[in-house]
């Protein structure tokens, strides 16, 4: 018991110091990058990255979340095959988008998005490969080659923004760093996958097995995923643009990266671990609950006061850091600060119900949760209330939400 804790926290301490350094570039770099973009030009990036996310999500059949559950390797070996041509697959498909770009940018009032859809195939591609490798490494245990490539993707990314956006790229600028972004953290991931691999297990059979096997994740968790990216992301973006206007949607997504960047420093490193761990203890016929209870108290350590602050100065904050253009953006951090909080509670240990094979009652809980956030945001739009009106409704419902979620996966493991 004491090598498992012993083992949590040096893990937990490698990726925390990588997410940090990677968020430290972009906090330095905010003030000038809030300075050089308008609300509306990061919201086009937004909007591209909400329809980049809904693919991607789903561009490996989920499959690649499952990497780190295999006892056998030949089997993961398989199953990381499976994984990338799934990915390859669904990039390829995604290309067609390039035919709707005009529609899409129709559906979304925002004539300048149809100019960035031919960057979506490659998106999508560089996402799902980040993700097949960055599970992958996982599985190997080694966390410090998940911290480079977050440190080397977030140099690229934020460094890019600036120097693109001085010299006038804008919004391409803002797109094209985000993607060479995401090729550094790729080639950081490649060469070192190829150590935990070996070809000569790769043949069809096994392939199809594994498919076989782990078949909930694409036709269960997948559409878990895919609800989530959609609702939380996609359709929430379209409809504060399509009713409320870009510049909304400029101060809302500024809002919810710089929030929520500090407090992923410490829920991605934790939830990564905890995946992998409560996998290993629960093979094992060993409690996960203090492992559950351990990464709950982390998040709560670092969240609850980094919410207070917002709560407190939010407003004078955001103008004072990125410029008085975004004071509304910390008015907006106030009205999300509580299902915020919740999400950072429960989103670490969100993979219990995978562990526990509870992925169908996850999605009728997401899909319950969703359409009662949504249809108050849905009713302040149809009623034509004031967009910080709306935003306390869908607020008060997802707040409630995530709470249900933290107590939710806590009793899966406590009936087990």
């Amino acid at each position: 018991m004491a090598e498992q804790k012993n083992s949590y926290f040096k893990n937990f301490i490698l990726l925390l110091t990588g997410n940090s350094v990677s968020q430290v570039v972009p906090f330095l770099l905010a003030p000038i990058i809030g300075r050089i973009f308008t609300p509306q030009q990061i919201a086009v990036q937004e909007n591209f990255l909400a329809m980049v996310s809904l693919i991607s999500v789903i561009v490996a059949g989920r499959y690649e979340i499952a990497l780190v559950i295999p006892k056998i390797q030949k089997r993961a070996n398989n199953l990381f095959v499976l994984s990338l041509l799934i990915t390859i697959f669904i990039s390829i498909v995604s290309l067609l988008s390039i035919v709707f770009s005009h529609e899409i940018s129709k559906w979304y009032k925002d004539e300048e998005l149809e100019k960035y859809i031919f960057y979506l195939a490659p998106a999508v591609f560089l996402v799902g490969i980040n993700n097949i490798l960055t599970q992958w490494i996982i599985r190997a245990g080694k966390y410090s080659l998940i911290s480079a490539s977050r440190i080397s993707q977030s140099v690229t990314q934020n460094s890019g923004y600036a120097l693109l956006g001085y010299f006038g790229w804008g919004i391409n600028g803002l797109i094209v760093a985000w993607l060479i972004g995401n090729i550094i953290s790729v080639i950081v991931l490649l060469f070192p996958s190829f150590n935990y691999f070996n070809r000569k297990d790769i043949d069809l059979f096994e392939i199809k097995s594994v498919a076989k096997e782990y078949k909930d994740f694409p036709v269960i968790n997948s559409f878990h995923a895919f609800t989530g990216i959609f609702a939380e992301q996609f359709l929430l973006f379209f409809l504060i643009t399509r009713n409320y206007g870009a510049l909304v949607l400029g101060l809302f997504v500024v809002m919810n990266r710089y929030i929520r960047a500090p407090l992923s420093l410490v829920g991605g490193a934790v939830g990564q671990i905890y995946y992998r761990d409560a996998s290993e203890a629960k093979n094992n016929n060993i409690s996960v609950l203090p492992l559950f209870n351990k990464s709950v108290k982390i998040i709560a350590m670092v969240s609850i006061p980094l919410i207070i602050i917002v709560l407190f100065f939010g407003p004078d904050l955001f103008a004072v850091y990125l410029g008085e253009k975004w004071r509304d953006a910390g008015m907006y951090a106030r009205i999300m600060s509580l299902p915020i909080l919740f999400n950072f509670l429960s989103s670490p240990v969100s993979s219990t119900p995978l562990i526990y094979q509870k992925q169908k009652m996850a999605y009728l809980f997401g899909i319950i949760g969703y359409i009662v956030s949504f249809g108050l945001l849905f009713f302040g739009i149809i009623q034509g209330y004031h967009f910080e009106t709306s935003l306390w409704m869908y607020s008060i419902a997802m707040a409630c939400y995530y709470f249900f979620l933290l107590l939710w996966y806590r009793s899966l493991i406590r009936i087990k």
